[in-house]
């Protein structure tokens, strides 16, 4: 089992605190799974309380002995019951009456939110925190980038099993599961992490011919129909025959962090149309690299690479046929699947060394399927660098 390592801990740590002393906010107390596990090295049932100066506390309900087994941070301290989480704080801020405590706003239940506010903390001023956790998130030490080339080279086996796998007549399911076992045995866990409320995923959408085309009830580029309205996404029973274009876009998990890839593939010549998409988006990937480097703004890069799908007149199907439209092009990863930076319409973010995002444009063209490409780039001095290496061509089987 790999763990976090101390200094990755400690760093973290010292980087949220001085945004904190920026904002005046005398301590954040983290309770979200994907925080929890960024600031200590562990998931548990836990607050973890990080004063703007000082010792954070790491107060666990359950599991302390596993804590303490992967987390380095310390002290870690059993939680006997609520009332403890004010009395801790208190103590961590070094103060009888700290006056604003921080929290995650935009993923705590509305529930949990009027218990502290009104029974631990009610005279405290609870404020919202979940930007600059996101903003700590956002750029990438050489151990994440690491872990994250991990992932990688767990895709890239992914996309290179698509050959010996798919033969006509396998449904998409089939070759669904086939490849989320090759993912599984390499070590991705399938534990996808999505910050936003209601977004749901499992391993990714492997679809074919004009199922591939099926909206997607998300803002996502692609859905399919899937097994059941239950979760009305990814594959389905439908046969993939010759002549159909498969698109494999997959996430593989490694020690938390993601990779996102997307693949085609193509039993037999592919639909001349989708053939020439595919061309298109590939040489939107080349041109993208040109322009992709520190300070660029993401916004801009958003609106050039629809200016491109204009010139060639693939505007029509580029990111979706259906209104509303995609409103990205590309989006942040690390634990979770939709971190910063977005490279989405009205964004102003400016790109920076040790940031990490998909790229992924694609053309959906309706009763046909999908032309698309997905790497994932790591932000470098001088441009982006890919961390997916499996090949880029549309592979004929």
């Amino acid at each position: 089992m790999q763990k976090v390592p101390a200094t990755e801990i400690a760093n973290r740590i010292v980087e949220l605190q001085a945004l904190l002393q920026k904002r005046n906010i005398d301590a954040a107390v983290i309770r979200q799974n994907a925080d929890l596990f960024y600031f200590t090295g562990t998931v548990q049932d836990a607050h973890l309380i990080v004063p703007a100066s000082g010792n954070p506390v790491f107060l666990v309900r359950r599991n302390v002995a596993r804590a303490e087994a992967e987390s380095p941070l310390r002290p870690i301290v059993r939680m006997m019951s609520l009332a403890q989480l004010r009395e801790t704080t208190f103590e961590a801020c070094g103060t009888s009456e700290p006056e604003t405590i921080g929290f995650e706003l935009d993923v705590l239940p509305a529930n949990a939110f009027f218990m502290y506010d009104k029974k631990i903390f009610p005279n405290q001023h609870l404020v919202d925190i979940s930007g600059i956790i996101r903003q700590v998130r956002t750029i990438k030490s050489l151990w994440e980038i690491g872990v994250m080339r991990d992932a990688a080279a767990i895709s890239k086996l992914v996309a290179e099993s698509v050959p010996r796998i798919l033969v006509p007549g396998m449904t998409e399911l089939e070759l669904w599961a086939e490849l989320e076992a090759v993912s599984r045995k390499a070590g991705s866990y399938g534990m996808i992490r999505m910050r936003a409320f209601n977004l749901e995923m499992i391993f990714g959408h492997v679809l074919a011919g004009p199922n591939a085309a099926v909206a997607s009830y998300t803002d996502s580029p692609t859905g399919g129909p899937g097994i059941s309205p239950a979760f009305g996404q990814g594959s389905g029973n439908r046969k993939i025959m010759p002549g159909e274009v498969v698109s494999v876009d997959a996430m593989a998990i490694s020690n938390g962090y993601a990779n996102d890839q997307t693949r085609n593939f193509c039993i037999g010549p592919p639909p001349a149309r989708l053939a020439a998409a595919y061309h298109f988006v590939r040489s939107v990937h080349a041109r993208f690299k040109e322009l992709a480097r520190p300070g660029a703004i993401t916004g801009k890069l958003y609106e050039t690479v629809w200016e491109w799908a204009r010139e060639a007149g693939w505007d029509k199907w580029f990111m979706g046929w259906s209104d509303p439209k995609i409103s990205f092009v590309g989006h942040g990863l690390g634990i979770e699947v939709d971190e910063f930076p977005f490279i989405a319409e009205g964004q102003k973010m400016e790109l920076q060394q040790g940031m990490v995002f998909a790229f992924e444009p694609k053309v959906i063209i309706p009763d046909e399927g999908i032309a698309g490409l997905e790497n994932v780039y790591l932000v470098t001095n001088d441009g982006i660098e890919s961390l997916n290496t499996a090949t880029e061509e549309l592979v004929i089987i």
